[in-house]
């Protein structure tokens, strides 16, 4: 997929639509989430300015560094299974 990541951003919004209206559901209940893991903040906050509010880490090590860099505005999903040894 080529293009800016605005440009495959909106590409990938349209086919959610697309997908949405054959199964007879509202666009506005799927949520796209934008996995960044081993993605550096920088180009994180290359999606967030083109408009993609909602991402995940699956690493808390890595979201404790990425979330402060990549700044406010989006919103955080832990993705995946949370080892026993990090919680607490």
């Amino acid at each position: 997929m080529e293009g800016t990541f605005a440009e495959r951003l909106a590409a990938v919004r349209e086919r959610i639509a697309k997908a949405a209206l054959q199964a007879g559901r509202s666009v506005d209940s799927v949520t796209l989430i934008g996995v960044s893991k081993t993605v550096p903040a920088a180009r994180v906050k290359e999606a967030v300015a083109a408009g993609l509010l909602e991402l995940g880490e699956n690493r808390v090590q890595e979201a404790r560094e990425k979330i402060p860099a990549v700044g406010p505005g989006p919103r955080w999903h832990l993705v995946g299974h949370l080892q026993g040894n990090k919680a607490g």
